[in-house]
């Protein structure tokens, strides 16, 4: 097999996040890591005679957990994350796209709860206080290809 030529990188990938009115904000500028786990439900099951387990599938789920940097703009990922955990809570709009929002790209979208967030400011660190926000669905991740 002839090596690949179509690989990407996520320098010009797109988050948004819904603000406190609904309102997707592109929280792209604030975040440089996205780590996008999806699960099966899995079941395992065994019966006599046999040594190698059956595995049956069920549901469905993820977890997006999202660094971002500390930053102390309006609508960027830390104003975000504060204003939902301290006031309105609920669902939030949450989607993104690789490797950047053009034609052709992937396209995640759902609903997703605030499970927990994370600053871990260090004197020894010189660089931004990373923020770690960790997101979870409240019903279906769909995902599509951008069309024009």
């Amino acid at each position: 097999m002839a090596q690949s030529t179509t690989a990407i990188n996520a320098c010009d990938a797109s988050l948004w996040l819904d603000d406190d009115d609904g309102t997707l904000q592109d929280i792209s500028g604030s975040t440089n890591i996205l780590d996008a786990n999806f699960d099966n439900e899995l079941g395992a099951y065994v019966t006599f005679q046999e040594k190698w387990p059956r595995r049956l599938e069920c549901g469905q789920d993820a977890t997006f957990t999202v660094t971002a940097v500390y930053t102390t703009t309006a609508d960027e990922m830390k104003d975000l994350v504060v204003t939902w955990y301290f006031g309105t809570r609920g669902d939030r709009s949450f989607t993104f796209y690789l490797p950047d929002k053009d034609v052709g790209s992937d396209y995640f979208k759902c609903e997703v709860k605030l499970e927990n967030w994370r600053i871990t400011p260090s004197r020894a660190e010189p660089g931004a206080i990373a923020l770690t926000v960790v997101l979870r669905p409240s019903g279906a991740v769909t995902h599509s290809v951008t069309g024009t």
